[in-house]
């Protein structure tokens, strides 16, 4: 809707006015015309820090999510611990996901996050290869096979699940000399995929539509894989980060999360898996 507002015009213009084409005469009046403008607003992007065994089934939630609420997710993916790091130098993300609720809990107790974190779901650790059959975690002793790829224990949770498991079926040192680190447990299961490794020890969400088949390692041999998530207090998107933790556990998330392979939350105390 236009608001017109109306100029006085000099008797010397008259004269002039009909001599004058019809648009100058627009231009010289077009100035006192105002007309209101909407500006639309586009709904905030909430940037997430994001454990590497969400790769796959970070793209349904977030499809997922903006379908409910209009608002958009952009993960980065990386290492537990190496994401941890970057939120400490100040990276200016408004979740962090880690696949391990101490994860969460080493930051609350710096007072780096806003609220509690949420456990949203359980990970499963299993054997895969690209080439090989797997029968038992026994049969990374034989000699068919060379090298198997974990994630780095110290920075990934599924790498340090790894070793606990490998130690609790007393295959630990046996393969030491075929252990290869990589840096997450996403670049283990490509490490298998290129076949540069003949087994890794990675995420179920990882290999749910991979060719191959898995051995999936007893969780009685790790301890729980608790996929948390928390908002920081660095995030300038507080509102919409808290909404998609909420989300996280609606039926439609935890229908998409177990179609990927992760397991219901444990309503366990805090504990660390560090």
């Amino acid at each position: 809707m236009f608001t017109i507002t109306y100029s006085i015009i000099p008797r010397s213009f008259y004269c002039l006015r009909m001599a004058l084409p019809a648009a100058i005469l627009i231009a010289l009046i077009a100035p006192s015309v105002s007309c209101v403008r909407v500006q639309r607003t586009e709904p905030p992007t909430v940037l997430i820090a994001a454990a590497s065994d969400l790769i796959k089934v970070g793209q349904p939630l977030a499809s997922a999510f903006e379908h409910s609420t209009g608002l958009r997710l952009r993960f980065s993916f990386s290492s537990s611990g190496q994401l941890e790091q970057q939120i400490r130098q100040g990276a200016p993300f408004d979740i962090y996901a880690p696949a391990s609720r101490s994860f969460c809990q080493s930051l609350e107790r710096d007072g780096l996050v806003d609220g509690e974190d949420k456990v949203y779901a359980t990970g499963r650790l299993v054997a895969w290869s690209q080439t090989l059959h797997l029968h038992s975690l026994n049969d990374l002793k034989e000699s068919r096979v060379t090298r198997v790829a974990i994630a780095n224990p110290q920075y990934a949770p599924y790498g340090l699940a790894a070793q606990q498991a490998l130690q609790a079926a007393g295959l630990w040192w046996a393969i030491q000399p075929k252990l290869i680190y990589a840096e997450t447990v996403a670049q283990a299961f490509q490490l298998a995929e290129t076949a540069n490794v003949d087994v890794a020890l990675v995420a179920r969400a990882l290999v749910t539509d991979a060719a191959s088949s898995f051995l999936p390692v007893e969780e009685k041999l790790y301890r729980p894989i608790e996929q948390a998530a928390v908002v920081l207090n660095g995030s300038k998107n507080k509102q919409a980060a808290h909404a998609f933790l909420d989300f996280l556990l609606t039926a439609e998330a935890q229908r998409i999360l177990h179609e990927y392979g992760f397991g219901p939350p444990q309503t366990a105390p805090k504990t660390s898996n560090r």
